[in-house]
């Protein structure tokens, strides 16, 4: 039997009892009979009264309820914002996440040679792409570049943290203006750029927040005591934010490489990284290509909420924290 959509209203607060949002709508069929049915959060967006689709009994905690599936899918190109995406790390998760169909907003603070080669290898893969000038120590830059995303790609689906910078020396010599410029960029300017895009997230009918954090912030290191507490720092962050958005379809994650093959890493003093490639059970450099697919599986994989997922070869069961 062919049902077909009379009106509709999409719920951005969750309802009790229920932990999520849907839409509600009125369906007929051709006899004329009605029914009151529920429409999931990942049709937001895309409903409009007339659309035709079947209704099935769904089972929930909460008993069955009447479930209305459209059967004309309005395809909308999904987007990513990485911040940080020039570069590095950045870049490898821009280009994977193109593969997987997503339009790219590639964000830095200033566009560079690495911009201008990151977009070319976006755009070799069919996908539409745009660079955005973001300062994330900047709450001022963030919410001017995130409303510069939504006027391009009118939404947000995945927001990947990756922003990132150091200031390494052992406390004594640590400056307070080295402490405040990595906990500026690395921790409040993930919660700048988290705080903007969630209601278009909302709005869409859900996303994914990726923080990616650090193995430093799991079990510190030498000489990085503002890096440490702001990649700690990150995950408070993304253990708290997956509690407060799961009712809104808002996934929040973690990743928290060891060290990866970027310029940020081969400047650590050779004796520390000779020191790290030691206690490694897999004595090399992480590639960026690899953390890139683990963020993609984050994303894709809905059941990944509120963890930190360590990439880091094993370092960490070989570095106590006494």
């Amino acid at each position: 039997m062919v049902w077909k959509l009379v009106t509709y209203t999409e719920l951005y607060t969750p309802v009790p009892p229920y932990k999520t949002m849907f839409a509600i709508g009125v369906v007929e069929d051709e006899k004329g009979s009605r029914a009151i049915v529920r429409i999931d959060r990942k049709y937001f967006g895309r409903l409009r009264t007339g659309m035709v689709g079947d209704v099935v009994d769904e089972w929930t905690v909460f008993g069955t309820v009447k479930k209305f599936i459209p059967k004309e899918e309005v395809k909308i190109p999904r987007v990513a914002i990485i911040t940080g995406g020039s570069g590095g790390i950045g870049s490898a998760i821009a280009i994977e996440l193109a593969r997987a169909g997503y339009s790219i907003a590639l964000s830095d603070v200033v566009y560079s040679k690495d911009t201008e080669r990151t977009l070319e290898a976006v755009r070799a893969l069919g996908v539409d792409s745009a660079f955005v000038t973001i300062d994330v120590s900047s709450r001022e830059s963030v919410e001017k570049g995130i409303g510069e995303v939504i006027g391009k790609f009118g939404r947000v689906d995945v927001l990947v943290n990756n922003a990132g910078i150091t200031r390494d020396a052992y406390i004594q010599r640590m400056t307070p203006e080295d402490w405040d410029a990595v906990i500026k960029v690395n921790l409040a300017g993930a919660f700048y750029c988290s705080r903007a895009v969630v209601p278009h997230m909302i709005r869409s009918g859900g996303g994914v927040i990726v923080n990616i954090s650090s193995i430093v912030g799991l079990v510190g290191n030498v000489g990085q005591t503002n890096y440490a507490a702001s990649k700690s720092g990150l995950v408070g962050i993304t253990y708290t934010l997956a509690k407060e958005l799961a009712p809104y379809g808002i996934r929040v994650v973690a990743i928290a490489p060891g060290f990866v093959k970027t310029r940020m890493a081969l400047a650590v003093p050779k004796s520390i990284l000779r020191d790290y490639l030691k206690r490694s059970p897999i004595p090399r450099l992480i590639e960026p290509e690899e953390v890139a697919k683990l963020v993609r599986h984050v994303v894709e994989n809905e059941a990944l909420n509120g963890v930190v997922i360590p990439i880091d070869l094993g370092l960490a069961i070989s570095s106590p924290k006494a």
